[in-house]
């Protein structure tokens, strides 16, 4: 009777621990830990097969360096338009919003190549939720007469941040209005929009029948293909238009040409500070024309990534977390613990081989009711505390506006840096402060929201300047310190050139408003009798004579 009523109440326990998974698996830790389960598969499976069909023409740091600041004068895309056409480009695609004329000059030549081409492709962006067509971003009506389509170019991440799911297809007041994945791939293929249906968006021609499979009715899961740099061609803008002259002039180009013809090219600029860039299940940034490209990959060649049904996620999670109540005796021995990884791991590599034939059944949440159902609540409660001292300790040391470290963190690690140097001075380190030039006659013109934005794009810049095991910190106001370990002078001022150069070149939007902004920068190395207090001051002294000297440069006191 005893061994009963501990059977049903073990039971009962098991029941209870996956029917709260099931409740809460859609929202906070449960939810993050499912996509976190996605992640992690992408990363095992690593590097799949692309569409060679497509091609990604780069403007790059090289080609920003050898034009000029960026954004450059349209007969450039008129270029590059007419080089692309000639190579045999199927499809041409633009990840720029021309929402705004230039001189009449160059966008009457930009306009004539789109004609003369009859197959470039425009985006345009609705702004923020809204899918009002009358605030939209559109391109000006001299290119979208001519272009062969247009799109939407909205991406949403999902809640942690991390892009998983492309929409594509926007519906508003009745109408339809198509990603521009989607208008690209249903002109490369001749095909068009047949039916919409709740899981699925159906593609038909003539003679065959494409079944995207959908979630939340609109978006497709973007089956990942692999990093940026292993994955799809590449092309420099300005080696295409070397090769398109050595074509027209019967020489040998320095490129291969072959691949353009029938290709899709998508043209965009991946130069640092210019480029949108997010986080993906296998990197933390990643430009957006990636994602494009991969996900025209995925319709073209049919590998889409297929999401199990709730209904089959949560039996798992039941049967799982039943698991161990009936085959394990309750005793904490080493013949039970071995039992449940046992069972956990045959478990995820079944999921390992569905995932590698595109179908995505998720581990986490299973294994997870698994694991609580053995380890019981005192288990469960110390992984929450775990993760709730881990989330309180990211908040105590980072800038709630920036997301950079704050100066605490900052002068804590920098102290402790110090004292290894101090003993071991082969492990010097340089201390960078930048303030932010006429930052209060800014706020004041364009007020503190602009203001913020400008802080947070700095920011952005400043850690996309260096190394990860760099630390930048927001050191008060507009004045942001960096420690870059292990470098010695010398190279610590490239470095706060380079970001002093990327800043200059910044253009930062906010809606139809953009802004420009400088920094100045000073710079110290460590010097053995060196505190935290001593080369921040060394440094704020080199930002000093910056400030003084003109601003928007680099200076130092030292040497």
């Amino acid at each position: 009777m005893k061994f009963k009523k501990k059977f049903i109440l073990n039971i009962f326990l098991a029941f209870l621990v996956s029917s709260l998974i099931v409740i809460f698996s859609e929202q906070g830790f449960l939810k993050r830990l499912k996509l976190d389960g996605l992640d992690l598969l992408f990363r095992l499976r690593g590097v799949s097969a692309y569409n060679p069909h497509i091609i990604i023409v780069e403007i790059d740091n090289e080609n920003i360096s050898k034009v000029g600041r960026w954004p450059w004068s349209r007969d450039w895309h008129a270029a590059i338009t007419s080089a692309l056409k000639a190579l045999g480009a199927k499809q041409i695609y633009f990840d720029f919003l021309f929402s705004e004329a230039s001189s009449e000059e160059n966008d009457g030549i930009f306009s004539e190549a789109i004609k003369d081409a009859g197959n470039v492709y425009l985006p345009f962006a609705f702004q923020g939720r809204s899918r009002d067509m009358a605030n939209a971003l559109v391109p000006i009506e001299r290119f979208s007469s001519r272009v062969k389509g247009v799109g939407s170019i909205n991406i949403y991440p999902d809640t942690d941040g991390t892009l998983r799911k492309i929409p594509l297809f926007l519906k508003a007041n009745g109408n339809v209005y198509p990603h521009i994945v989607l208008k690209i791939v249903m002109d490369y293929l001749d095909m068009g929009i047949s039916r919409i249906i709740s899981d699925r968006l159906v593609l038909t021609n003539s003679q065959e029948e494409i079944q995207i499979p959908l979630v939340e009715k609109n978006r497709m899961l973007v089956n990942w293909l692999g990093k940026w740099e292993a994955t799809f061609t590449h092309y420099s803008f300005l080696d295409v238009l070397v090769a398109y002259k050595a074509f027209l002039s019967d020489k040998t180009p320095k490129i291969d040409i072959r691949p353009f013809r029938g290709s899709i090219c998508l043209v965009a600029v991946t130069a640092i500070g210019l480029y949108d860039i997010e986080p993906i299940p296998l990197a933390p940034e990643y430009p957006g024309i990636g994602t494009l490209a991969t996900a025209i990959s995925n319709i073209l060649d049919r590998k889409f990534l297929v999401s199990s049904p709730f209904w089959l996620n949560w039996m798992f999670i039941y049967i799982l977390s039943l698991v161990p109540f009936l085959f394990i005796s309750g005793k904490k021995s080493l013949r039970e613990i071995l039992s449940v990884a046992s069972i956990a791991a045959v478990f995820f590599f079944m999921v390992i081989l569905l995932f590698k034939n595109n179908f995505w059944l998720d581990f986490a949440l299973p294994l997870f009711s698994l694991f609580a159902s053995y380890l019981s609540v005192a288990s469960f409660q110390f992984v929450y505390v775990s993760l709730e001292k881990q989330r309180f300790f990211k908040l105590a040391v980072t800038d709630g506006l920036t997301g950079l470290s704050n100066i605490r963190f900052f002068k804590r690690v920098l102290g402790d840096e110090c004292l290894i140097a101090g003993e071991e001075p082969a492990k010097g380190f340089c201390v960078i402060m930048g303030d932010i030039d006429n930052f209060k006659h800014f706020n004041d013109t364009y007020g503190h929201m602009a203001g913020d934005i400008v802080l947070k794009r700095t920011a952005d810049v400043l850690k996309a300047s260096v190394r990860s095991s760099d630390v930048v910190a927001r050191y008060g106001g507009e004045e942001l310190i960096i420690l870059l370990r292990g470098a010695a002078l010398e190279n610590g001022l490239k470095v706060a050139g380079k970001i002093r150069k990327n800043m200059e070149d910044l253009v930062i939007t906010d809606g139809d408003n953009t802004y420009r902004v400088t920094l100045s920068l000073g710079i110290a190395s460590f010097h053995p009798q060196d505190d935290e207090n001593t080369i921040i001051k060394r440094a704020d002294d080199g930002l000093y004579n910056a400030k003084r000297s003109g601003k928007n440069r680099v200076e130092t006191i030292e040497g």
